[in-house]
């Protein structure tokens, strides 16, 4: 049986920014799975306190999240920002030709997203400015092995 969710307030930097919930459900109540996702790294030419700027976008299918994040922070060292999504396709009508793609943010969001009006977003952005210096720690066994393609190599343009 389902507990009722309990109610976190997280606090940053004084400031209310987000609501989390955390809640015990039945996990027989999902009706699909995907074991083969598709990941999308967003590698942001961001600004020292901005994370606006140019975009160089990469899908990546065959690894998991960390490995995923482990790539991302690889190419963006301490230049870039990055942003890692899963994407999804929706079963599109047998009479629809193109397919109906939508992001799920997993790390950060898109860097050149206007957040004036979105507290939640914004704080995601000053997290990725953030994950410069202070970045995700992945485990060893969770490290995508070395000789991948690796466009920017710590921020830096390699191609």
């Amino acid at each position: 049986m389902a507990k009722a969710a309990r109610r976190y307030r997280f606090d940053c930097d004084d400031r209310d920014v987000t609501d989390i919930e955390i809640a015990q459900v039945d996990e027989r109540d999902s009706s699909w799975e995907d074991h083969h996702p598709r990941f999308r790294v967003y590698l942001h030419g961001s600004g020292e306190s901005s994370t606006y700027g140019w975009t160089d976008t990469y899908d990546v299918t065959g690894a998991d999240v960390l490995q995923v994040i482990d790539w991302a922070q690889r190419q963006a060292g301490g230049l870039l920002t990055y942003a890692v999504a899963l994407v999804s396709d929706l079963d599109s009508h047998a009479e629809k030709v193109e397919v109906d793609r939508g992001l799920t943010w997993l790390v950060g969001i898109d860097g050149n997203d206007n957040t004036d009006r979105d507290p939640r977003g914004a704080e995601s952005q000053l997290r990725m400015l953030a994950r410069r210096h202070d970045p995700v720690i992945i485990p060893a066994k969770d490290r995508l092995p070395d000789g991948l393609p690796a466009p920017y190599n710590d921020g830096t343009e390699s191609r």
